[in-house]
């Protein structure tokens, strides 16, 4: 398979994903909200899940959270702690991230990094080189969606060829 075909596959099962995994979440949401009536109303927890043929396929229980215990008052929890428990409490000292990124937003990433007003070597910088790219962008064009859709609906993608398992060709 070359370059052209692979970027194809990626852009067609991009839209596939995409598709699927919306019908996905919008049924969760659906299943979800009839097994939270049902427990209202039945006293329900679970349900076997079954093919027409009543083959079963899977069990769906409801999950309970349980209750925890959060901070709703960070000063007023820090002050009971100092005063109960005064080894637990830590003072940190950094560099605020916010200005830290403004700042390396400034400086240049070649050579020794070095004040841009000042000339002055910062001491505890470095410059990492660039790792390999990871990963890689992918914009549908207006109506490209649309089109795999109507290219699928019409036969022109062959989705037993595009997905063949195993990379071999049918």
């Amino acid at each position: 398979m070359n370059l052209r075909d692979r970027a194809t596959r990626v852009v067609v099962l991009r839209v596939l994903r995409d598709a699927v995994e919306a019908e996905y979440r919008a049924e969760r949401r659906a299943v979800l909200h009839g097994l939270r009536a049902a427990r209202a109303e039945l006293a329900l927890k679970s349900m076997r899940v079954t093919l027409p043929d009543d083959t079963p396929i899977a069990t769906l229980t409801l999950i309970d959270p349980q209750p925890t215990v959060v901070v709703a008052d960070e000063n007023a929890f820090t002050a009971w702690v100092a005063a109960n428990h005064p080894g637990e409490v830590e003072t940190l000292v950094q560099v605020r991230p916010a200005w830290k990124r403004e700042f390396f937003g400034r400086l240049a990433c070649f050579g020794p990094v070095a004040d841009p007003h000042t000339g002055e070597v910062i001491p505890g910088l470095a410059v990492a080189p660039a790792p390999e790219p990871r990963s890689f962008s992918l914009r549908s064009v207006p109506g490209g969606a649309e089109r795999v859709a109507r290219a699928w609906d019409t036969g022109e993608i062959d989705l037993r060829r595009l997905l063949a398992l195993g990379g071999g060709e049918t």
